[in-house]
């Protein structure tokens, strides 16, 4: 291996959790845009049919964190979404190239984070619109936020779960008769 393709490769591998951070971001503040757009607050609009009972569009603010949590913390949830963020990020440069995975949630997790952020800064509130009856409503960053735990629950787990080894095969003594 030469020696600009070692110092490469760490580059690309950390680019994941950008790439992946600048989805999440784009699709949650088009989607918030195309809510904020076209339904007011407090509306309610049917998707299909056979959703009726399971899931909607309903255009509701939040002060507080994901589903509702915390309300009222905007400036608090801010400071530690800034937090989070630069640990994320500092974070990002320590992983090994193969952490694949680790960067996917972290990129899910910064992305969430920072999609959020941006709505408390410039509305003071953040825009949820997905709504799955009997569950409060959320939004594309509380989703990628919620998915990057789960992934990082899930790496987690399969570290820390032992090895299986299978039993060593049993060896016969020279010159003895294994009947």
């Amino acid at each position: 291996m030469t020696t600009q393709y070692t110092a490469v490769l760490p580059m690309r591998s950390q680019l994941r959790l950008f790439l992946i951070a600048a989805g999440v971001i784009a699709v949650d503040q088009l989607s918030k845009w195309q809510v904020r757009g076209r339904m007011a607050i407090g509306d309610t609009v049917e998707i299909h049919p056979w959703l009726r009972d399971v899931f909607d569009l309903a255009h509701t603010t939040n002060t507080g964190a994901a589903f509702g949590m915390f309300k009222s913390g905007s400036t608090l949830l801010t400071v530690l979404a800034l937090l989070v963020s630069g640990a994320i990020v500092y974070y990002n440069r320590t992983l090994a190239a193969e952490q694949v995975w680790v960067r996917t949630a972290l990129g899910l997790q910064l992305g969430g984070a920072i999609g959020n952020m941006l709505d408390r800064l410039y509305q003071g509130y953040v825009t949820d619109f997905l709504h799955l009856h009997y569950w409060p409503v959320f939004n594309v960053a509380d989703a990628a936020i919620s998915i990057g735990v789960v992934i990082l629950i899930m790496v987690m787990r399969g570290e820390t779960k032992p090895a299986r080894t299978l039993p060593a095969p049993a060896v016969a003594e020279p010159g003895s008769n294994p009947d």
